[in-house]
């Protein structure tokens, strides 16, 4: 008997122990088999081709982009004046947008709760009486309810800011391209500011 057919019976017993016997493992390689040869396909029609390049990521932007215009029709509580029930200027300007784009849009209108059922019913009876004034006679569109969008907390305003007053924070300033002034000094073209001085 060569070298080779001596090991064979010690890796039986081995495979044996393990649990790989023929009898015990015979359905196992039976179901693994049957999976190997499913048909992925067997639904999909003969002739069908796949949705157009950027199907999905459209639809998810259209989303985002519905969410966003939701919150056009909201009346946050810094737009009443003292914390009243009394608009603003930022509320009547608000208002004046709502009303131009409200009947042709389905989204309600949004009143920020104080926590105060009161100050909340009073506040939405003013809208309620801005909007009749205006052609909009549908109290079920004007609800009292938390808003959509979430606040942001304190450590993002600086810098948020600093994109706000700058040329474009990442891409038009002496970091990615382009030229001007950014959080580290002057820079011109190029990355990390190209040409020029950059301070620290």
């Amino acid at each position: 008997m060569t070298r080779r057919w001596r090991r064979l019976p010690a890796l039986l017993l081995g495979l044996g122990a393990f649990g790989w016997s023929g009898a015990g493992r015979a359905g196992d390689f039976q179901e693994c088999r049957r999976n190997l040869h499913i048909d992925n396909c067997a639904t999909i029609p003969c002739g069908a081709q796949p949705a157009p390049a950027g199907t999905y990521i459209n639809k998810y932007i259209q989303i985002q982009e519905t969410k966003a215009e939701l919150d056009d029709f909201v009346f946050y509580k810094h737009m009443w004046y003292k914390g009243g029930a009394i608009l603003g200027p930022l509320g009547r300007y608000q208002l004046d947008l709502m009303t131009a784009r409200l009947a042709e849009t389905p989204f309600p209108v949004v009143i920020e709760t104080s926590k105060n059922e009161k100050l909340d019913e009073q506040r939405r009876d003013v809208i309620l009486a801005l909007l009749k004034m205006r052609g909009f006679d549908d109290p079920s569109r004007v609800v009292v309810a938390y808003p959509i969008a979430e606040g942001m907390y304190g450590d993002e305003a600086p810098r948020i800011y600093l994109g706000l007053i700058g040329l474009n924070q990442y891409f038009n300033n002496g970091i990615y391209g382009g030229y001007g002034f950014n959080n580290f000094g002057f820079g011109f073209g190029g990355f990390s500011g190209g040409l020029g001085f950059r301070g620290f």
